[in-house]
């Protein structure tokens, strides 16, 4: 039978989840986009013995309760929850044969020794083929992407507790702090409607609490583990307040062991704290190069980068995310030196590990610079390939008043493939409408931009933007202007 109605707790968990609905409507967090904050109809009491029957195991009584009377899986930390189907299949192979042994007792336990865990994992014996089961007792209850999981302990002294794990068994598992089930999931929700980041470490690997809660804990202990887990707990935070600001400055200052002093330095870098650029030589012969060229970028004065800049080239294809945009930044400022030019930049364009982010801020900063023509060959390919039209608009703004043949029929092509898309469509509407003063709409949707990027590359045809895009979108009008200008095989 199903359980009827609903306990205060399952109806406070719904409330939450509409909450960090509303949060996050464009689906940013990690994984948002796959469950978009939706549970599936929640399982009937006949399903879940069912199930459990034929995996001849009891789930624990939170995930249990959960899935009968809140959702059969679906919205949850990174790619979110699975069903009571997708358990099915996770567990067995196509062929029936159990891929988990989720009947036998748990051998993994919270932060096990380098020794415990060799013997689980036992790498030896798989170089030699055996089969090694480390996630015995272990339910796997999501995916975090690639081969790391979030399970669930079925039985022992740890039932009922979140763990994450790697199924290529590359580290120890991660018990999460919280006890239970229920615990964890509402602390990813509460999370999401505090617009906690996850971009520097993932959900639950840090410590739960506000920024003034995790001050208070900070005054408490003397442990440099204990700190060092508090600092790297900080970095969830979007912003962080000025009383914590000021508070974990003197602390810096205080503080003296050296490697809970480094992370406190990283830190108030990271939040471009006031002060810190006496702290660059530390930082960068620790190697913490985001962090000092964070300092460079939003605190230097121009005599700074000034002394500062070569290196910043020096050590620009170590660097990722936020540092990398902070390098490619201070680089643009320095743009009327001699010796900076976007030549320098050919290997950073190169880089195949550049996130979306990375690399529009690599092309806003080669935009600033001087001789763009010697990078012009990489733009020639990457306009003929790239199919992500808000990297194109960056690409065709970044390569303006290079004047190159090849590089106007790659134009040229674009706009004929991008012409009739139903977003130009759209922003060419908008760019015939006459607004209160005679001005029109600018182009909104990413295949408008960059249909009007293309469009100024050419001065609009010689029209004004309005008269532009009336020509580009009238097919004959368009293909005799091609014919008049060369451009017949684009």
């Amino acid at each position: 039978m199903r359980k009827t109605g609903q306990p205060s707790w399952a109806k406070r968990i719904l409330k939450l989840l509409e909450q960090a609905r509303a949060k996050d409507p464009d689906f940013a967090r990690f994984g948002a986009y796959s469950h978009k904050y939706k549970l599936s109809p929640p399982a009937s009491e006949e399903t879940i013995r069912e199930f459990e029957q034929q995996q001849g195991i009891r789930l624990p009584e939170e995930y249990r309760d959960f899935l009968m009377l809140v959702g059969n899986g679906g919205a949850g930390p990174y790619y979110g929850l699975y069903g009571v189907e997708t358990l099915k299949k996770e567990l067995c192979d196509s062929r029936g044969s159990r891929l988990y042994p989720v009947r036998e007792e748990p051998v993994i336990y919270p932060k096990m020794s380098d020794e415990d865990w060799d013997r689980a994992a036992d790498p030896q014996g798989r170089r030699e083929g055996k089969e090694v089961h480390p996630y015995a007792g272990v339910l796997p209850i999501g995916s975090q992407g690639c081969t790391l999981m979030t399970g669930l302990v079925l039985t022992g002294d740890y039932r009922g507790q979140v763990v994450y794990y790697d199924e290529d068994y590359c580290g120890q598992p991660f018990f999460v702090r919280e006890k239970g089930f229920l615990k964890w999931y509402e602390r990813w929700l509460r999370e999401v409607i505090a617009g906690y980041s996850d971009e520097e470490m993932g959900f639950g690997l840090y410590l739960d609490g506000n920024s003034g809660q995790l001050m208070e804990l900070y005054e408490q202990t003397e442990d440099p583990e204990e700190k060092t887990e508090i600092i790297e707990s900080c970095y969830k935070f979007v912003s962080l307040p000025g009383k914590q600001k000021t508070f974990f400055k003197k602390a810096c200052a205080q503080e003296t062991d050296v490697q809970v002093r480094m992370k406190l330095i990283k830190l108030l870098a990271h939040f471009h704290v006031p002060g810190m650029t006496k702290e660059l030589e530390k930082l960068w012969e620790w190697g913490a190069y985001a962090e000092a060229v964070s300092i460079i970028n939003y605190e230097g004065t121009w005599e700074v980068k000034e002394v500062w800049y070569e290196r910043v080239f020096e050590i620009l294809l170590r660097l990722r995310g936020e540092g990398f945009r902070d390098a490619c930044h201070t680089i643009a400022i320095m743009k009327d030196y001699p010796n900076v030019h976007a030549g320098r930049l050919k290997d950073a364009l190169a880089r195949e590990d550049l996130d979306n982010n990375g690399r529009i801020a690599l092309f806003h900063c080669i935009q600033k610079l001087k001789g763009k023509e010697e990078v012009l060959d990489y733009f020639l390919h990457y306009l003929s390939k790239e199919e992500n039209p808000t990297l194109l608009i960056y690409a065709v703004w970044c390569t303006e008043g290079v004047d190159d043949r090849q590089l106007q029929e790659l134009y040229v092509r674009l706009m004929d493939k991008y012409r009739t898309h139903e977003n130009a469509v759209f922003d060419y509407k908008g760019s015939q409408m006459v607004l209160r003063g005679g001005g029109c709409m600018g182009a909104s949707r990413p295949e408008g931009q960059l249909v009007s990027n293309l469009m100024r590359q050419f001065d609009y045809f010689g029209l004004d933007y309005r008269g532009g895009f009336k020509l580009l979108m009238d097919g004959g009008r368009w293909k005799a202007w091609k014919q008049q200008n060369g451009f017949q095989g684009a």
